[in-house]
């Protein structure tokens, strides 16, 4: 998949909670680069504010995928 700036993103919560985002990057990744900079935001262990006023507390992410890449994206905090 190329690179691109804007990325949907779902989050499953412990809460068994569904989040989808759509996460706009201020550069072109690709989806491991997408990937990679969502994990190091879920492991500061805080808030993380998304554009569209939801807040999500890093800690309660179970797990997160990128739209249409699935089967490539690979994040479990278990």
């Amino acid at each position: 998949m190329p690179s691109k700036r804007e990325w949907h993103v779902i989050f499953l919560l412990d809460s068994k909670r569904v989040v989808t985002h759509d996460l706009e990057l201020s550069e072109d990744m690709n989806e491991r680069e997408t990937s990679e900079f969502i994990v190091k935001q879920l492991d500061r262990g805080t808030w993380w504010f998304l554009e569209d006023g939801v807040a999500l507390h890093t800690s309660g992410v179970e797990s997160f995928y990128l739209d249409r890449c699935a089967k490539k994206t690979r994040f479990s905090r278990d």
